[in-house]
């Protein structure tokens, strides 16, 4: 950050941030919060897999994560809530790696390679997670609304890449909402065919399939 007539001035990384809906860093307190609410989620789906949501207490979940009943409900209010923070973790990577990418790219190509590019979208955890959200109704309802998340965090990010004017922000949340219904669907598809192909080549596919759409012979 650097100055203009005593004035602080935003480098041009950190307004890109802030126009890209990133946060501040967490500090320290909140990283221990997040790192205790990702392990209680682990331990939930886990659990949820190998026998069922509904036949999984919080108590089995506390004691999975190594906790107290008591600290169980200062992070999740309930059990439908536990598996928030593996949507928000994945969300907020999607939203980062795109905003990363060069701004010559094209937008298609530029969210293919963010989807992959998430450190914890290639792991047995979120095809697990997947499996066990679309599977059960009252999680399903969270997988749908991190959905939503992501659409609302990604619309400015491609309203600057399209160059959206003010008066243009249906085409960048238009186009926000296919980049996450197409990502939503390929990571679906991943996750309810294990003996599919690698979730690359999935996603290369269904970004394809929407590339070609409107040329001509499509």
């Amino acid at each position: 950050m650097g100055t203009r007539d005593g004035t602080p001035v935003m480098s041009g990384a950190t307004q890109h941030e802030n126009r890209a809906g990133t946060a501040p860093r967490p500090d320290l307190r909140q990283r221990r919060r997040a790192s205790v609410r990702r392990e209680i989620a682990l331990r939930a789906i886990e659990l949820f897999d190998a026998q069922g949501f509904g036949e999984t207490t919080v108590e089995q979940i506390a004691a999975a994560a190594g906790i107290s009943l008591r600290t169980f409900y200062r992070h999740c209010a309930v059990k439908e809530e536990v598996l928030t923070p593996l949507l928000t973790e994945g969300v907020e990577e999607l939203v980062r790696a795109l905003a990363a990418r060069p701004s010559g790219e094209p937008l298609v190509d530029a969210a293919r390679t963010a989807l992959l590019a998430g450190s914890s979208v290639n792991g047995a955890d979120t095809r697990r997670t997947a499996r066990v959200m679309l599977a059960e109704p009252a999680l399903k309802a969270r997988w749908l609304a991190a959905g939503r998340r992501a659409q609302d965090l990604l619309t400015p990010v491609v309203a600057e890449r399209v160059g959206a004017g003010p008066g243009e922000g249906v085409v960048a949340a238009a186009l926000a909402g296919m980049l996450v219904n197409v990502a939503t669907t390929a990571l679906e598809y991943w996750a309810l065919h294990p003996d599919g192909e690698p979730l690359g080549v999935v996603t290369q596919e269904a970004f394809g399939a929407v590339a070609a759409f409107g040329r001509p012979g499509a």
